[in-house]
């Protein structure tokens, strides 16, 4: 599914705070699907597990257009949105010479989300990649801003996720990309 969601208050505070757009709205998503339970469970062999916290693993382009990813802890783990921020660009400024930091196959047993952005186009739709028939882990596309908005693309499996909890997730980060002040503690 795909919702645009207005974003102009985090893209103004993004400039006024000097943390880049990305990693505000990236804030943004990974709390909101933290405050939701069931985008923490995963399946473990025969067991449903609930994490207490998932992180984001985003791929994060090179200057020769190669893809490298990351992986970062909420917002919700540090004392401020500033020391969460210099984390983040510190992950992106160091970031490892591989290619996947959690291979495809497995991330359904990490506590993880994918969170990637397309900056250079604004989309009506999106399909996210599927890794396997059986995946759990949520993947969040969000593409330009224009018009104050952005479209966000959430793929989410139907085993534990459901209509009303793509209402919760969409209405978490509209509350967090409305008022972004409140990652700020």
């Amino acid at each position: 599914m795909t919702v645009r969601i207005d974003a102009q208050k985090t893209y103004e505070m993004a400039k006024r705070e000097h943390i880049p757009f990305f990693n505000l709205t990236s804030a943004c998503i990974l709390e909101a699907l933290n405050e939701i339970p069931e985008f923490r469970w995963r399946i473990i062999g025969e067991e449903v597990v609930e994490y207490e916290v998932i992180n984001a693993v985003s791929p994060i382009i090179q200057e020769d257009h190669t893809i490298r990813e990351i992986e970062f802890k909420p917002v919700s783990d540090f004392k401020n949105i500033h020391e969460w921020n210099k984390y983040v660009e510190n992950k992106k400024n160091n970031i490892e010479d591989n290619q996947y930091l959690v291979e495809p196959m497995k991330r359904d047993e990490e506590p993880i989300a994918n969170l990637s952005c397309i900056p250079w186009l604004d989309f009506d739709a999106m399909t996210n990649i599927i890794a396997s028939p059986n995946q759990i882990m949520p993947v969040i596309s969000w593409g330009r801003l224009t018009d104050c908005k952005i479209p966000i693309s959430l793929t989410a499996s139907h085993v534990f996720i459901f209509g009303w909890h793509f209402k919760l997730f969409y209405e978490k980060v509209e509350k967090y990309l409305n008022n972004p002040e409140k990652l700020f503690k």
